[in-house]
């Protein structure tokens, strides 16, 4: 059984992967900004299946029993083993698959959620997720070990993209990427064996920032901090990395309206990432750090194990708890 909440856990017997725990991304991984030349009219296209960000925007796919599957959103790479998709894609697998409300949280049975990969070669990753911790915003932090891949390869080399934790000011230019229109379809051969083919498009939407919301836009639907991108995100792309004009992540992909009116400016949102800072995990760190022990995700950045700005712009009033013992 897998439990779906604060700390969503998979314990699925069907999750053939081995137990991987976090590393710490070492001083040779990349620290990368994904750098875009974003142009000043806000654009929406199909992006080549050649673009790099791909490296770090995967898909959200939900496995069922006897080869059923259903993408259900993106998610974004932010470290070694760890990822990020918008809590909202979460949510609906819970409801749309089945979850039984108890003390922790949602426990769901009989299928697993996985990430899917492609790298150019292409190379195949899948990822399962064996954790996920939901924080106070429309985030969810997915911790990841690796379920099967294409390929025989000896060493992942993990690169970590720059995190911008607090929104970038309106007017700026940003980009978003994600999956639409995904659909996942198996074959079987005479012989039995199961191909699974995956399609969907891969999709770049660009504007500008609008309104910057500290605190929430709402008190019923977006009651989080969040930021206006005058940009289209359609269905699939919730979870999305959204990075600046200096190619930072700088928020995920949240909600987006749509106009009957064709001329109408389309206006949708990111969530803004530092409430995940505030968010205890327990995955391990490595061998320089305690084992099996719960932390804020503050301590990643403050140890450098995600590479942040914008920690010294925030209230230290939000981590009032906050302790960052180094090993």
């Amino acid at each position: 059984m897998r439990t779906f909440c604060s700390c969503y856990e998979s314990n699925n017997a069907a999750n053939r992967a081995e137990w991987q725990p976090y590393q710490p991304v070492p001083d040779c991984a990349i620290i990368l900004c994904m750098p875009h030349n974003i142009p000043s009219v806000p654009f929406f296209r199909d992006s080549p299946s050649t673009d790099q960000i791909q490296e770090f925007a995967l898909r959200v796919v939900v496995e069922l029993p006897d080869w059923e599957f259903h993408v259900i959103g993106t998610a974004t790479l932010i470290g070694a083993h760890l990822a990020v998709t918008a809590k909202h894609v979460l949510d609906y697998a819970a409801a749309k698959f089945g979850g039984k409300r108890t003390q922790r949280g949602i426990e769901v049975d009989g299928y697993s959620l996985r990430l899917y990969q492609v790298l150019p070669g292409p190379i195949y990753r899948i990822w399962n997720v064996f954790c996920a911790w939901i924080t106070s915003s429309d985030i969810a932090i997915l911790h990841l070990g690796l379920d099967r891949a294409s390929g025989e390869e000896t060493k992942i080399e993990w690169r970590s993209p720059l995190i911008r934790l607090v929104p970038p000011p309106t007017g700026q230019k940003v980009l978003a990427f994600g999956y639409r229109e995904s659909k996942i379809e198996v074959t079987e051969s005479a012989d039995g064996v199961h191909h699974i083919v995956l399609n969907d498009v891969p999709t770049t939407s660009a504007g500008h920032v609008g309104t910057i919301f500290p605190e929430r836009r709402d008190s019923s639907m977006l009651t989080f901090p969040c930021f206006e991108v005058y940009a289209r995100f359609p269905h699939g792309m919730s979870g999305g990395l959204v990075i600046d004009e200096n190619g930072a992540l700088c928020g995920l992909v949240s909600d987006g309206f749509q106009f009957d009116d064709p001329n109408a400016v389309p206006l949708s949102y990111a969530v803004t990432l530092w409430p995940m800072l505030q968010t205890n995990i327990s995955a391990d760190r490595g061998d320089a750090y305690p084992r099996g022990v719960t932390y804020p995700v503050i301590d990643l950045v403050r140890d450098k194990i995600l590479h942040a700005v914008g920690l010294d712009e925030l209230d230290p009033s939000l981590f009032p708890n906050h302790t960052s013992p180094k090993p």
